[in-house]
């Protein structure tokens, strides 16, 4: 029987973790990225909870540790600069998990490690500069329908399987739920965004975080080191600033840049410093930002057919720490629930394709999902806006540090103790 024809839109994390597992089963595959080349930008990343035996499974950890961070934790300052709580990285091996994950990895260098997986593959295709303009499927009761999907160019091609991955605004998405379907990004206050600026000699290797009081909103301004030549900025902004929002509706950089320096300018630690550099530096123009927002689709939603969503398209949530465990993952099991189906009967692809999608969303969408919504109240104690609020903040900061309670955060106790499902189809092939 001929093997499964499969379109992956997306080249971050999920996609090319998908293209792999497929290409276990002898899947015949096409990545596609819409940037020119490997989208290698991005800022750092970490792997925790059930991610890190992920690693272990796709045989990545070695050239992870080759290229993690060497971070030696995450210090909190006041805005004269003064150090108010520090909470050290987990000791490499002990399987612990602080603020600073035993396993930190810039985006572009995990993406690279991903890429080189299938790189070469005879069943895997690698294509950039290019993305889907339409797509439409044959009814789910021919047992041989496929996905008819245009091409950008105008190029149309037929697959058994599309799988988007093009993250948390997913064009894919929206053509697969259809006009009418309300957009499933639900707004959560606020912005987070980073940037580059040269190093200056006192800047440290922790990484550094400093809430700024102000009546506005809220704002964190914060640094991290993964190479001696730039420190990195982080703003993480929880309110509603209009400028904000037009400039970053406006996709213009200059804009952009400005709406966040008129923010934080004269806002104190080091931000005149920072902000300045924003202002004037090239290496700035690395800026990049993105809204706090979730993914909240209806249950059965993260399938139609044989158009299957993973990664952040299907559960999207900002910054909360696991987009990255919870892309690796997510395609794992996919691709686990297709070779389990699959194999087992190749004669109906339609069948296996649309049950797999099924049973993927049911077995992980608890697990992925289980963050939605957050905590309102921890949300407002972790967002002070006063001084007095702010001061609160460090003294829970120095206790927590102290019984080392940053250890004990995180997953709730049922989804920390959820193992990933063994797939013996998919780990028994050979890539």
């Amino acid at each position: 029987m001929p093997s499964l024809k499969v379109l992956i839109i997306g080249g971050g994390v999920a996609g090319p973790a998908l293209a792999y597992w497929l290409s276990r089963i002898g899947a015949e595959i096409t990545l596609i990225e819409r940037s020119p080349e490997v989208r290698a930008s991005g800022q750092q990343l970490d792997l925790r909870g059930q991610g890190v035996p992920m690693m272990n499974k796709m045989g990545i950890e070695a050239a992870v540790r080759a290229a993690m961070v060497r971070e030696p934790g995450i210090q909190l300052v006041d805005i004269d600069g003064r150090m108010k709580a520090f909470f050290p990285a987990a000791e490499t091996g002990t399987g612990k998990q602080s603020l600073t994950s035993e396993f930190e990895i810039m985006r572009g260098d995990l993406v690279r490690i991903l890429y080189g997986l299938t790189e070469g593959h005879p069943n895997v295709k690698h294509v950039f500069g290019t993305t889907v303009r339409s797509f439409t499927q044959d009814e789910e009761s021919n047992p041989n329908g496929k996905v008819h999907v245009t091409f950008q160019d105008g190029r149309e091609e037929d697959f058994d399987i599309v799988v988007a991955a093009d993250g948390t605004g997913s064009k894919t998405r929206k053509i697969m739920l259809g006009p009418d379907a309300p957009d499933p990004r639900h707004p959560l206050g606020g912005y987070i965004g980073y940037f580059s600026i040269p190093s200056a000699p006192a800047d440290s290797d922790r990484g550094t975080f400093c809430f700024l009081p102000g009546p506005r909103v809220s704002r964190v301004v914060g640094t991290r080191k993964d190479c001696p030549d730039l420190t990195r900025i982080y703003m993480i902004m929880r309110g509603t600033v209009p400028e904000l929002d037009t400039a970053y509706k406006s996709g213009n950089l200059a804009e952009l840049k400005k709406a966040w320096a008129d923010l934080y300018q004269d806002g104190g630690w080091e931000c005149n410093r920072f902000f300045e550099a924003l202002r004037t530096v090239p290496e700035a123009d690395d800026l990049y930002c993105t809204p706090f927002e979730e993914v909240r689709l209806p249950k059965g939603s993260w399938s139609k057919g044989r158009v299957v969503l993973v990664g952040d398209a299907a559960h999207s949530a900002t910054a909360n720490g696991y987009g990255t465990t919870w892309g690796l993952i997510g395609a794992y099991i996919f691709a686990g629930e297709v070779a389990s189906l699959y194999e087992t009967d190749r004669s109906l692809p339609t069948a296996a394709v649309v049950q797999a999608a099924k049973n993927y969303e049911e077995n992980f969408r608890p697990i992925a999902t289980a963050g939605h919504g957050g905590n309102q109240l921890f949300e407002s104690v972790s967002s002070p806006r006063s001084r007095f609020g702010i001061w609160i903040l460090h003294m829970f900061a120095k206790i927590a540090s102290h019984f080392q309670l940053d250890q004990m955060g995180g997953l709730d106790s049922k989804t920390a103790k959820w193992q990933l499902p063994d797939y013996p189809k998919l780990d028994g092939q050979r890539a």
